[in-house]
Order: structure tokens, then sequence, then C-alpha cells
């Protein structure tokens, strides 16, 4: 039923930049909680293969709000509609990675490896957790499903159905990836997990200090919601590395997904602690074959 495969060391892909979205280096330490601070919702540019960045005015933020987006080469000469990837960073935000990803993606896409896609990098806050802050400082969810997703398939040739949208993130991007996919199943038909901070009620990891989740924020609570609605419609996977502190809680998650009979594939990446680069270099070739299970794009 679940494809339980365990890898034995990860291939690393000499000569390139190593992708660090949130790398363990530049990763705010699960549990730390910084000063706050007013949300940095404009980032600056970041210059990588087809890759540019933009700007929509955002009534929830109160004010412009960045994204870097991903066109594949074909994009200007085709004329077609591409499904899209909505890519969620870790804490800490960062972005330097990009490049490295763009250059792989690319690649793959010219050997036909991975269907043409475009990804768009969401801003989610140094700290934002994918969800509206109680507060309302935050409001990262609302800007993103509400406003974001539908400047994206107004502006671009998108294919604007949930089997053309994926969510995918690492760390805390992953837990946004696992919130908003179960929460928003109508809106996004695949979810990837590297790495996910799957905190909440069911997860063997304490929750972070200051972080408080209502059910509506709790990726285990959303699963059991919603599994009816994922259940045989979702392409899932979920990714961790062997040495990587949330390893447990990742394994727990997917075991809940077991036990609510919801299809997936489940990775343990021997020998890779926190950081996601080699998460996706140890998949090999089966990385971008996701994204064609995903797109509904098989050979």
């Amino acid at each position: 039923m679940m494809n339980n495969r365990q890898l034995f060391g990860p291939l690393f892909l000499p000569g390139l930049i190593l992708w660090s979205f949130a790398s363990a280096a530049a990763q705010t330490p699960p549990g730390a909680v910084s000063a706050v601070e007013a949300p940095e919702w404009v980032k600056p540019p970041i210059q990588a293969i087809n890759v540019s960045h933009h700007t929509f005015p955002s009534r929830f933020a109160g004010g412009p709000v960045s994204y870097l987006i991903y066109l594949p080469s074909s994009y200007q000469a085709s004329g077609k509609r591409y499904p899209v990837m909505y890519w969620l960073h870790g804490r800490g935000g960062s972005q330097q990675g990009i490049p490295g990803f763009a250059q792989r993606l690319t690649k793959a896409i010219e050997e036909g490896k991975a269907p043409p896609m475009i990804a768009v990098f969401v801003n989610g806050l140094p700290q934002g957790g994918y969800r509206d802050s109680q507060d309302g400082r935050q409001p990262v969810e609302s800007v993103t499903i509400r406003e974001l997703i539908p400047h994206i398939d107004s502006t671009y040739r998108t294919v604007a159905t949930r089997e053309g949208r994926l969510v995918e993130g690492f760390s805390m991007g992953g837990s946004g990836a696992a919130k908003w996919g179960f929460k928003f199943a109508d809106i996004f038909g695949s979810i990837g997990i590297l790495a996910g901070a799957l905190h909440g009620r069911g997860s063997p990891s304490p929750l972070p200090a200051g972080l408080a989740l209502t059910a509506r924020d709790d990726p285990w609570a959303l699963a059991e919601e919603y599994a009816e609605r994922v259940r045989g419609r979702t392409s899932i996977r979920i990714i961790v590395g062997s040495k990587d502190g949330l390893v447990k809680s990742n394994t727990a998650f997917h075991e809940l997904l077991d036990r609510l009979g919801i299809d997936h594939q489940f990775e343990v990446i021997e020998g890779v602690g926190h950081t996601p680069w080699p998460l996706y270099d140890a998949l090999g070739d089966n990385c971008w074959a996701f994204y064609s299970k995903a797109f509904r794009m098989e050979k």
C-alpha cells in the first residue's frame, strides 16, 4: 500500500549550488522565538535562471507582497497552460537556494524527467507558520490562499484547477504544505512534505515555546478532519532524513495517514540531517517522477 523505502546514502551532485531554502545553518532552531518585528512582506530579488521577482497589492498585508516565480523555458513561445508548484520555505525565510533549484528543475525538464511547470516561491515570513497569526499582524494564509493564488492564475497561463496545483515545502514549509494540502483540498491536488515541522496534538515532538495551535492550524487535526476529501484524490509524499530531529514526528504523521487509509509515499533518507537538498538528491529521478504523478502526466 505505502511506499516505505529506506534509502542508503544521499547522492550529491558535484559543482552545483547547495540548496539552502532553509538549511540547518540558516534556519532558526525549532523552539526559538525571535523578537517581534514588522513583517518583511517584500523580499529582495534573487537572480536565477527563468526566475523573476514581483509584487502584488495585498489588502490583508496592507501593502505590496513579493513573490518569486519560475517560468519554464518554453513558457513565452508555447502559449500553453502550465501546472503550478507553490514552494514554502522553512523558518528563517531564506530563499538563497532558489538558483540551485531553478538550475536543477530546468535540467530535469529539458531531459524529460520533470513536467514543464511554474514554481511560485511564497513569502511566508521568517516565522509566519503559514497561518494567520492571532494578533492579525502576519496573515500569511489569507495573503497566499485568498490573494496570491488568484493573482497567479489571473497573471500567468496556469492550469487553474486543484489537479494543476501542488503545495510543497521544507520544515516550517513542510508543515504549511500539510496544513494547506488538507485544509484546502479543493485548491491543491498534491502535497509534498520535506522534513515537516509537524507539531500538533498527535506529534511526538514538543510544541515550540510560544507557539499555540488551534484545530485550524494543526496538521494532525486537519488530516483527520479532511481525510475523506483527500483520500484517493491527492498525491502525497513525506521525505525526512534519518538524522533529522523531526524524523519521529514525520514517521508518526506517516503512520497517522496509514491509519486514515490515505495512500502516500514515505521515505527516510539514511544519514541526512535537517537540510533539504540532500533529500531531493537522494531520490534521484524519483524526485521528478512525483511531480509527473502529481500533475497526472505519467509516461
